[in-house]
């Protein structure tokens, strides 16, 4: 994972490359640009997942530049790092769907913290892209492949955890599961793990409580609803549940999000 630091400020560059725990936050690379031009000709030749950018810099600004990276490589996080607190700033990087917006001077730690949770976002992306990936090639796979491939345990595996995500709000069993891809069920559960070092029952929570963390943070469904769509009819196991995974009871979840949306705004 490779991270690009732009500012026309030399020394506050060598400052964050000095300061910032760079090692252990497990970027690849780290690139440096003084000005627009520069940060487009590394994007143009190097991958780039994560930009932390200045605002006001001559000969193009950090808006920009953000504008520019969005356009080209809209999967990039992008981070503003500035010394101004205006609220159309932060307004232009809210709509520009920036990941965060810094004021400097910054404390490591901060910055770290920051950067950590944009990484951490860039792997649960890469891991959902990949899981769809995994779904798209399974149905593909399907209409080509005879009953005795579609038999094999890797294939099995692929459809059984299709199936979980497509029928995540339906009562889902190992037994369940092992009729459906004709397997024993503690072959299943065996071959399972190895695969994904979890158990089936785990791998179903996860899928759920996935679900029901975007639900709370990007739709306006109320919990009750969100509670049967992940699969979990009484809404006080989904409660309990929901607490043990994130640490908080749904309502809890979302008003924090919504909180923390609110004093960003």
């Amino acid at each position: 994972m490779n991270l690009l630091i732009v500012d026309d400020e030399i020394f506050v560059i060598q400052g964050l490359l000095d300061s910032v725990n760079w090692e252990q936050l497990g970027l690849d690379k780290i690139f440096i640009a003084n000005n627009f031009a520069q940060a487009v000709n590394i994007f143009m030749q190097n991958e780039i997942n994560i930009l932390l950018s200045d605002i006001e810099m001559p000969f193009g600004s950090g808006i920009d530049l953000v504008e520019w990276v969005k356009s080209h490589f809209p999967e990039t996080e992008c981070v503003f790092l500035t010394c101004h607190s205006e609220f159309d700033y932060a307004k232009q990087a809210i709509k520009l769907k920036c990941f965060d917006y810094v004021l400097k001077p910054v404390k490591p730690d901060i910055l770290e913290h920051v950067l950590e949770n944009a990484i951490n976002l860039i792997k649960t992306k890469e891991k959902n892209k990949k899981y769809l990936q995994y779904g798209e090639l399974y149905f593909m796979n399907m209409m080509k492949e005879d009953e005795n491939e579609l038999n094999e345990m890797s294939n099995s595996l692929e459809i059984v955890e299709n199936y979980i995500r497509s029928h995540i709000r339906d009562p889902l069993t190992v037994e369940g599961l092992a009729k459906y891809v004709h397997l024993n069920p503690d072959y299943l559960t065996r071959s399972f793990k190895k695969k994904h070092n979890q158990t089936l029952i785990d791998y179903i929570t996860e899928q759920r409580m996935f679900l029901a963390k975007e639900l709370l943070l990007k739709s306006g469904m109320s919990i009750s609803m969100i509670s049967a769509k992940v699969g979990y009819p009484n809404y006080s196991y989904f409660t309990k549940i929901f607490k043990k995974y994130y640490g908080d009871t749904p309502r809890e979840f979302r008003q924090k999000y919504l909180d923390k949306k609110l004093n960003d705004d």
